[in-house]
């Protein structure tokens, strides 16, 4: 076994602002004495955070940006859903190929997830899959996910809305400031600590519909007024310790994406060896890169995976098997790009059979370590070793 690297031996490493830029953050909250239930970090973040979007908003003619954060990027989706309306048992549509979150905030939400085929060419479910599905099944509402970080085209998410009447809710969770704001879908994005733009934990949620964030607002304070109950409600606020890591997470932002871009250009120029052998995931640079997942051409991702210890390198499958193949999530329905759904009950072979595309990613795509703590010489090992990993 070669020697040990240690940054190789973890995929994701958080990047995170240090105790000394914390420490102005933290002394105002001592001074303030306010540690959570929106205060002046967390209203300050918000207001970072409203301007950042707002800088790269192609679209304002489609109303102003708005958001209010949450604890975490889960509790966004789940609450998102109750703004949405999704009644106790409705059907919500996301992809096969996601992180559970997904499903289960659709089941907080009290809805029931249907697993949909990707498309190989994005690696996402799309418009016009969800379409197929819509004309052949009742749904509550449809969860696209923003695939480690890369953007979804919001234009054809909006007109499916628009057709259909089939509220969208889009978890772009690693995708702040990449993916744009829809006229008509929610948006969810994360703060989770090995996200690009971390602060340890936390989310937040974005929308052009004033109203649906003032609901978000109190529904996340247990539905109260003046402490006064008006509806449903929980507690999904942000704290201010997390929000003071959030504000100080803006001045490196900047450098925090640059550094990201010089990786994935240093893994593009020592990947060119083996450009026969696999791709990079498509639309990776109009992503903040959050996660370098490969597609090798041949079915070998386990085979990688398994061997990653004899090389010493964290090779993964972030957000793989599909969710089908997850024993808790072997119960929900799943459907095809046609459409089609496999029933909750199917075995499972059945069900594989049916979602050809998630099968593929499931066989082809492997992860790789991508952080901000690699050197050169750390990724040019990596896809030497996966050079020859390939070749045996």
């Amino acid at each position: 076994m070669p020697q040990p690297r240690p940054m190789l031996q973890k995929y994701l490493i958080a990047d995170l602002p240090k105790a000394d830029a914390l420490l102005p953050f933290l002394r105002r909250i001592d001074e303030t004495r306010w540690h959570t239930n929106f205060g002046p970090l967390a209203t300050e973040f918000e207001h970072k955070m409203r301007d950042l979007l707002a800088a790269v908003d192609p679209y304002p003619d489609f109303g102003a940006i708005r958001l209010t954060t949450i604890s975490t990027c889960h509790h966004a989706l789940a609450v998102g859903l109750r703004m949405l309306h999704v009644p106790q048992g409705g059907k919500v549509l996301v992809p096969a190929v996601t992180f559970p979150s997904c499903p289960l905030a659709v089941q907080e939400a009290g809805g029931e997830a249907i697993l949909g085929d990707v498309d190989p060419d994005t690696w996402t479910l799309t418009p016009q899959t969800a379409r197929s599905i819509a004309e052949k099944n009742k749904l509550s509402a449809v969860m696209p996910v923003a695939i480690y970080g890369v953007p979804l085209p919001i234009e054809a998410w909006d007109e499916f809305q628009r057709d259909t009447g089939i509220p969208v809710i889009i978890d772009a969770a690693a995708a702040i400031e990449r993916q744009i704001i829809p006229q008509l879908a929610l948006v969810a994005h994360s703060l989770h600590a090995t996200k690009p733009f971390g602060a340890g934990e936390g989310g937040f949620l974005v929308s052009r519909s004033q109203d649906i964030i003032d609901r978000v607002r109190i529904y996340s304070n247990f539905g109260t007024l003046d402490r006064i109950s008006v509806f449903d409600g929980s507690n999904t606020k942000m704290s201010e310790y997390h929000a003071a890591v959030g504000v100080a997470q803006f001045e490196r932002w900047q450098a925090i994406k640059q550094k990201r871009h010089e990786q994935l250009s240093l893994y593009k120029k020592h990947l060119e060896p083996l450009a026969s052998s696999l791709s990079l995931q498509p639309g990776l640079d109009q992503a903040v890169t959050s996660a370098l997942m490969l597609r090798l051409n041949k079915p070998v991702a386990a085979e990688v995976i398994a061997a990653g210890p004899t090389v010493a390198i964290a090779f993964h499958k972030m957000y793989l098997p599909p969710l089908y193949r997850h024993p808790y999530f072997a119960n929900l329905s799943v459907a095809n790009q046609k459409g089609y759904v496999i029933a909750r009950n199917a075995p499972l072979e059945t069900k594989a059979a049916h979602m050809p595309h998630s099968e593929t990613m499931f066989v082809h795509i492997v992860g790789v370590p991508f952080h901000p703590f690699l050197e050169e010489e750390d990724i040019g090992y990596v896809t030497t070793s996966l050079q020859r990993l390939l070749a045996a």
